[in-house]
């Protein structure tokens, strides 16, 4: 936990029935032109869906080097939120699923060359990759957040004058509390850890008065019943999407259609809750 992908400067499966909505997927499908849909008038090879829908094969592209989030078990399988997320995804398109394993720098490779339909692997939507590819709606947002102990009466940032904060050394957390080192009279005193969850430990041992760490680690921390208060709003954003290729986008205007039955139902809290144990 605590692990950025980007700054590194890191249960039971969702049941089938709950996320196909035929209704309004096949409206989408239709919409877009689908040749299985559409009675022939579109080209199967230029359209991702009616690709896939042949194939009867989703194929996603993952580094599988980031619990929880997608990693390999000890008896071999992928596992974690995005694997699940992506076997919902197929089940919503009414195939099956196949992961291909790379490095993290090889991902957006995967789509070039054409051996994976999308990117499931905790990516943030790149600015720079933008005229290449497209990027879902956000799943998860893995940035920084200001923690304190549920008791305690510190409301927002200003209210950390004085106060020991403690941080992951060199994250955006200790940026943003260097931050109000110089800003805020009396300045804070910041206290450096090796990690997210070090820090939160520490916070409930009565060592600090609030911690700056990843909001990944503080929802593992609040899904165990730690008394502990995450503070509105975020201090960073840090959010994360699947990537299909831009003349794909088809893909992800199905995807953000399952996920969002997915949320209205409640499918996507618990797979949540699954992972963040």
């Amino acid at each position: 936990m605590g692990l950025s992908r980007r700054r590194r400067v890191s249960g039971p499966r969702v049941r089938s029935g709950l996320l196909t909505r035929p209704a309004r997927l096949l409206a989408l499908l239709c919409g877009l032109g689908v040749l299985f849909l559409c009675g022939g008038g579109c080209d199967a090879r230029r359209d991702p869906l009616a690709r896939i829908q042949e194939s009867g094969v989703l194929r996603v592209a993952t580094d599988p080097s980031f619990p929880p989030f997608e990693f390999v078990t000890a008896e071999g399988q992928m596992a974690g939120i995005d694997i699940e997320l992506m076997q919902a995804f197929a089940r919503c398109l009414d195939v099956d699923v196949h992961f291909s394993t790379t490095t993290y720098d090889g991902l957006y490779d995967a789509l070039i060359a054409g051996q994976a339909d999308v990117i499931a692997s905790a990516i943030y939507p790149d600015p720079l990759r933008t005229q290449d590819f497209v990027f879902s709606t956000p799943y998860f947002d893995a940035g920084t957040v200001l923690v304190v102990p549920a008791s305690s009466s510190i409301a927002e940032p200003v209210d950390l004058a004085g106060k020991q904060i403690l941080v992951v050394f060199g994250t955006e957390g200790h940026m943003a509390a260097m931050d109000l080192e110089v800003s805020l009279t009396p300045a804070p005193e910041i206290d450096t850890v090796q990690s997210a969850e070090e820090a939160l430990a520490a916070l409930l041992r009565g060592e600090g008065d609030a911690v700056m760490v990843d909001h990944l680690a503080v929802q593992v921390a609040l899904h165990r019943g730690e008394p502990l208060r995450s503070i509105e709003p975020a201090l960073t954003h840090e959010p994360y999407v699947i990537a299909a290729r831009k003349d794909e986008s088809a893909l992800i205007d199905a995807f953000d259609v399952c996920l969002e039955d997915m949320k209205r139902d409640g499918v996507f809290e618990r797979l949540m809750s699954n992972w963040l144990k």
